[in-house]
């Protein structure tokens, strides 16, 4: 199995218990960035992991697709997570990246929360559905 294969399969089975292991994928000083957080180190990405798993329930990343070049992996997923009763459906993408020890040096997920969370959440609904309709061209 390579390298990305690996981790495609850690990823897609993330779980608590598997937090143990992340440091046979991240290097130590790894940096690790989404639309809320942006941290360096494993034990940094340890603790948006087990916030994770402590928010919401039975949350997975489902793969859709993934490519790769050089030393630079991107995966397409989809987040999917039951939190307050609603199932929640994520899309986005990660770029990861390898370093010379075929450690992941960088993971950087790219997705929209705007459109994703905030036009689905009470109080901010209105507000961004206001705004989508004002910037619309």
């Amino acid at each position: 199995m390579t390298r990305e294969e690996s981790f495609i399969n850690y990823f897609a089975n993330l779980s608590i218990e598997s937090l143990n292991d992340l440091e046979s994928f991240f290097a130590q000083n790894a940096h690790f960035k989404d639309p809320f957080n942006d941290v360096i180190g494993v034990n940094a990405i340890r603790k948006i992991f087990t916030h994770m798993f402590a928010t919401t329930i039975n949350p997975k990343f489902v793969i859709i697709h993934n490519a790769q070049s050089d030393n630079i992996l991107f995966i397409n997923w989809r987040f999917e997570f039951l939190k307050n009763n609603k199932q929640w459906k994520l899309d986005g993408c990660s770029r990861v990246s390898f370093d010379s020890n075929n450690k992941v040096i960088e993971h950087i997920d790219y997705w929209d929360p705007a459109e994703q969370i905030y036009t689905k959440i009470g109080l901010l609904k209105p507000l961004m559905n206001f705004l989508v309709k004002r910037l619309k061209a």
